[in-house]
C-alpha cells in the first residue's frame, strides 16, 4: 500500500496554470498558414461542448481512424461520470501549421484534458493527452489522426501524466457510486467490484466519520474517493502512470493529482492538489483470501487516509527529507487509520513485521521502501499511535495536517503534539516499540 509522489504540478507554476504555451518551432516568411490557432481552439471547445451535451457524433467528427474508435469508447465511458467541470485545454503545441506550399501540415498538441469528477475532487485536475492534428489543404477540415498519452508535455520535463484513466483502458467501463465513493472496473470485473464495493464504502465511513470528529474544521477535504479496481497486475502498473512507478509488492496506490490552477497572478487558496486516484490490485490477498472482507476494509481504509489528507500538502518543498513530508508521518498516519478500529490487532500485525528485524532506534527514513517495506510500515504506525496515545487522537490530526501543510515544521509540529523536540520525541518513540514488540 502506497502513496506515490508525483511532479506535474511544477508544469502548471513554469506555464502560468495551464496557460497555451507558443509554438516551439517558427514558420518562415513566405510559408502559408494552413492550420490556424482559431481552428485548434474549434477542436478543443468542440470537444468539450460536445462532451457536457452528450452529443457522441458532433464529439468524434474530426478524429479518423483508430483514434476514432478509441474516442468512441472513452466518450460512452466518460458520459458515465458526472462532472462539474470537463474541458480540453492545449499544453503545449508543436509545430506551427505553416506550410510553404499550402497544403499537407501535421502537427501535435499536448492536451489537457481538465476535470473535476463531482462529489469526488476538491478541484479541477487533469490527464494529458497528445493529439497529433493534420490538415491537407487551406480549405480541408483538420483532422485528429493519433491520440495517446503526452510523453512529457512542457520542457519542465514532468514525469507523470496521470494516463491513462480507466475511462481510457476499459472497452465498457463499470462504475458503482455510493455515497462515499465511486468504484469503477472494467464490465467484466464488475461482479467482483460490486462485491468489494459495500467494504470499500464502509471504510470510507469510518474515515471520514473520526476525521469529521478530529479535524471538522480543516477545509478542502474530500466529500469522496475514487477508486479503481484491477486485478491483471500490468493493467494496474499501467493505470495513471503509464507503468512508470510499479512497485512491485504493493496492493494499492492512492495517487496525487495536481490541482489544474487556471487563475494567473492571485494564489490565495490555490492548492496544489485537487484530489487523488486510489487504484487496488484485486488479485492480490487482501481481496482472495478467506477473511477478504476485513482485507478489503483495511486497505480501503489505508488509501482512502491518503487521499483525504492528500489536498493539505503544497508540493513545495522538493525531496529534501528536512524540507519535505516525512514518509513515516504518510505512511503512518494511513496505517493508523486502517487499524484503529483493531488497536490489538495493529500492535499484532507490528509485532509480526518486526519479529525478524534488528531495531536501531531510529524513525525509518524518506524512502520506506529501502530495506523491508513492511517494517518501515510498522515503525510509523507506531510512531503515530505513540502520539495518539501520549496526547489523543485531537493531536495526532492536528499533528499529521500541520505537518502535511509545513513539513519543515518538525520540531516544532512535535514541541506542540507530544511536549518533545524531535530527538527527544525518536528516543521516547524508541522506548515505546521496544516495550510494545517483546
Amino acid at each position: 500500500m502506497a502513496v506515490v509522489g508525483v511532479f506535474g504540478l511544477f508544469l502548471y507554476e513554469a506555464t502560468g496554470g495551464g496557460a497555451l504555451p507558443g509554438s516551439s518551432d517558427g514558420g518562415g516568411g513566405e510559408e502559408q498558414q494552413i492550420l490556424s490557432s482559431a481552428e485548434i481552439s474549434t477542436l478543443l471547445n468542440g470537444r468539450t461542448s460536445a462532451l457536457k451535451g452528450g452529443n457522441e457524433e458532433e464529439f468524434l467528427k474530426p478524429f479518423t481512424g483508430k483514434a476514432k474508435d478509441e474516442q468512441r469508447k472513452i466518450f460512452k465511458n466518460l458520459r458515465k461520470l458526472s462532472f462539474t467541470e470537463s474541458k480540453y485545454m492545449v499544453l503545449q503545441q508543436t509545430g506551427d501549421g505553416t506550410d510553404e506550399y499550402g497544403s499537407d501540415v501535421r502537427i501535435t498538441l499536448d492536451v489537457a484534458f481538465v476535470h473535476q469528477i463531482e462529489g469526488i475532487d476538491v478541484r479541477p485536475v487533469s490527464e494529458w493527452y497528445r493529439w497529433t492534428v493534420e490538415k491537407e489543404s487551406e480549405s480541408a477540415e483538420p483532422r485528429i489522426s493519433e491520440v495517446g498519452g503526452s510523453p512529457d508535455a512542457s520542457a519542465v520535463g514532468a514525469d507523470s501524466v496521470y494516463y491513462p484513466a480507466p475511462w481510457d483502458l476499459y472497452e465498457d467501463m463499470y462504475v458503482k457510486r455510493q455515497t462515499r465513493t465511486l468504484v469503477i472496473s472494467d464490465k467484466k470485473y464488475a461482479a467482483d467490484a460490486s462485491r468489494f464495493a459495500p467494504f470499500i464504502e464502509a471504510g470510507a465511513e469510518k474515515d471520514m466519520k473520526v476525521w469529521s470528529s478530529q479535524a471538522g474544521a480543516v477545509p478542502n477535504t474530500p466529500e469522496g474517493y475514487l477508486l479503481v479496481l484491477e486485478p491483471n497486475r500490468k493493467t494496474y502498473a499501467h493505470l495513471y502512470n503509464n507503468g512508470k512507478h510499479d512497485l512491485g509488492n504493493d496492493a494499492g496506490q492512492s495517487v496525487p493529482m495536481p490541482a489544474f490552477n487556471t487563475a494567473a497572478g492571485e494564489k490565495k487558496d490555490r492548492l496544489q492538489y485537487g484530489g487523488a486516484r486510489i487504484k487496488m490490485d484485486t488479485s492480490t490477498s487482501r481481496f482472495t483470501g478467506a477473511d477478504w472482507r476485513a482485507g478489503v476494509a483495511d486497505i480501503s481504509r489505508h488509501e482512502i487516509a491518503h487521499a483525504m489528507i492528500q489536498p493539505q500538502d503544497p508540493g513545495a518543498y522538493g525531496s529534501n527529507e528536512e524540507t519535505s513530508i516525512r514518509g513515516w508521518v504518510v505512511e503512518g498516519f494511513a496505517e493508523y487509520m486502517s487499524m484503529r478500529a483493531d488497536p490489538a490487532g495493529g500492535i499484532a500485525s507490528a509485532r509480526r513485521d518486526l519479529a525478524d528485524e534488528n531495531f536501531d532506534g531510529e524513525l525509518p527514513g524518506q524512502d520506506l521502501q529501502v530495506g523491508s517495506m513492511s517494517a518501515n510500515y510498522a515503525l510509523s504506525y507506531l510512531a503515530m499511535r505513540f502520539i495518539a496515545e501520549k496526547d489523543g487522537e485531537e493531536a495526532l490530526f492536528a499533528f499529521a495536517v500541520d505537518h502535511y501543510r509545513h513539513p519543515q515544521n518538525l520540531d516544532a509540529q512535535l514541541r506542540t503534539a507530544v511536549g518533545m523536540n524531535e530527538s527527544e520525541f525518536e528516543n521516547a518513540w524508541a522506548q515505546y516499540v521496544r516495550s510494545n514488540i517483546r
